[in-house]
């Protein structure tokens, strides 16, 4: 009888002890797909948010600076048949319309944001053989940038995004 106690004792408690790690298990999972819904609904709320902008020429552009021990070279991000868009000395650039952003990138390849945009906020200042665009519509550094255009012979114009 006693032995008999003691074995459903211990088959009671190896039980109870499998029912908390099962347990363990489901909260878990259910926590993992939470948190993927979470970013799944957001990624698809940014989405349709920026569709539903009105006014694209209402933005402010951000820089993403690089950190002191990454190169500094230049990264192409987006290419049509007449020009060629360059991020140079800065990681990436972000396009925010009120609360929704977006990369230039982006911006660029679902045509948020056209060159006729981007030049008229911009002040222009001809050099030699290049023309250089730049904003000074704020103080704060992140804010502030510079577009640098270089027409090429029998080639696409090239623009450059770069810090002041």
């Amino acid at each position: 009888m006693k032995r008999e106690r003691q074995y459903s004792r211990k088959k009671i408690k190896m039980l109870k002890f499998k029912l908390v790690i099962l347990i363990f298990c489901l909260l878990l999972v259910i926590i993992s797909i939470g948190v993927f819904l979470n970013y799944h609904l957001f990624t698809i709320q940014k989405i349709e948010r920026l569709n539903k902008i009105r006014d694209y020429t209402e933005y402010k552009i951000k820089l993403e600076f690089l950190e002191d021990n990454e190169q500094k070279n230049e990264k192409l991000i987006y290419e049509t048949d007449k020009e060629r868009f360059y991020l140079s000395g800065v990681k990436e650039i972000y396009v925010y319309y009120g609360s929704t952003f977006t990369t230039l990138q982006n911006a660029l390849e679902k045509e948020y944001l056209t060159l006729e945009i981007l030049k008229d906020n911009l002040y222009e200042d001809n050099g030699n053989g290049f023309t250089k665009y730049i904003f000074k519509g704020s103080n704060d550094s992140e804010e502030q940038y510079v577009m640098y255009e270089f027409i090429r012979e029998n080639d696409k114009t090239d623009y450059y995004f770069t810090t002041n």
